[in-house]
């Protein structure tokens, strides 16, 4: 079987090779052959060898965690069959079992001993094919299939906005206005998910006024800010009180203007794993008091339940019946896995890159 991979650790290694062993579906698992796979940043840190971890007793490390796979078996009686679209979640529990991770959320592990493929301690997804438990992976509706492996990116977008509606139960909320920071695939989707759900919906990002990003956002009711000509912390003033906010730039010198925004009685919602930059200098005394006297929220979102798959799931099938077309031009560019090292490069227009396996 082939497979895109790296050896965890070495700079530029990623590889496409051809002995890998076909997967062995057990008792309880299906068989998954393999559409698509996303590619994002956490793929390109850990070709660079900056982080991940292969399987134990394996020299390399099958890469990709964002996915797009057909059922060819799956056990007798199972609730999925062949030919159903599927995606797999990606981290698996910790072996002490905590609380969150025998409650289904492994999301949220304590001891940090998880596993989660493509990333640490198991294979990935860029694969012809993969074994996975049922209770792992999640079905699809063919409606979706254009643009179904966004739908892992889209499960860390619904954490985060399950968790901030959750917690501003605290009070009376009725958020009226989002922004999102950031027009990267996770932006995208986050702006759509909050449209989904009746708010205003502003982004905030580099791209110029009049890009594909922008027009493309305008078709679902969202408007666009050139963050170079309208600075973040202008955009209050320019739009009004802002409810919520939710930050996917990847920049850490954003994230500190990001909470300054929020209106009273807001949530900020941090989505960036930002890396060690220069040190970003901070009133801590003023944001400090801000925050308590203004009733804010800050919280962060990476890796995802299965609830939030399924929740990801039904809200790319509700846009798709809403604005057909619109998901599926988040998809800028399929290439070959055969191909995998041009993925890793970006070109400007570019929001997913997805690697095709048939």
């Amino acid at each position: 079987m082939r497979a895109v991979a790296v050896v965890p650790g070495v700079p530029n290694s990623l590889h496409v090779r051809d002995d890998v062993r076909d997967p062995e579906a057990g008792a309880g698992d299906a068989l998954v052959r393999v559409l698509e796979t996303g590619v994002c940043a956490t793929d390109v840190d850990i070709a660079e060898g900056l982080f991940g971890q292969g399987p134990a007793g394996s020299t390399f490390l099958i890469l990709g965690h964002e996915n797009l796979g057909v059922v060819e078996r799956s056990p007798a009686g199972a609730d999925l069959e062949p030919g159903d679209l599927v995606v797999s979640t990606v981290r698996r529990p910790c072996p002490e079992r905590c609380v969150p991770c025998v409650s289904d959320q492994n999301d949220m592990c304590l001891t940090g001993h998880y596993v989660e493929r493509g990333i640490q301690g198991l294979h990935g997804f860029m694969a012809e094919r993969y074994a996975e438990s049922l209770r792992y992976l999640v079905k699809l509706s063919p409606l979706i299939r254009p643009f179904g492996v966004l739908l892992e990116p889209m499960s860390v977008v619904e954490k985060g906005i399950e968790q901030a509606f959750r917690a501003q139960e605290r009070l009376a909320w009725n958020p009226r206005r989002a922004a999102v920071l950031g027009a990267g695939p996770i932006g995208m989707l986050a702006a759509a998910t909050l449209r989904l759900r009746g708010l205003e919906v502003h982004v905030a990002a580099l791209e110029p006024a009049g890009s594909f990003k922008d027009q493309h956002l305008a078709k679902a009711g969202i408007r666009y800010h050139c963050a170079a000509s309208t600075p973040i912390e202008s955009l209050p003033s320019q739009i009004g009180p802002i409810d919520l906010v939710f930050e996917a730039t990847g920049a850490t010198a954003v994230v500190f203007p990001a909470i300054r925004i929020l209106a009273r009685n807001g949530v900020c919602i941090l989505s960036s794993v930002t890396s060690g930059e220069s040190p970003v200098p901070i009133d801590l005394a003023t944001w400090n008091r801000e925050m308590v006297l203004g009733n804010r929220l800050i919280l962060g979102t990476v890796n995802a339940a299965r609830r939030h798959f399924e929740m990801g799931a039904r809200d790319l099938e509700l846009a798709e019946q809403r604005l057909p077309g619109w998901m599926a031009q988040l998809v800028t560019r399929h290439v070959p896995f055969t191909d995998a090292p041009a993925a890793l490069h970006r070109r400007p227009e570019d929001i997913k890159i997805v690697l095709s396996f048939s």
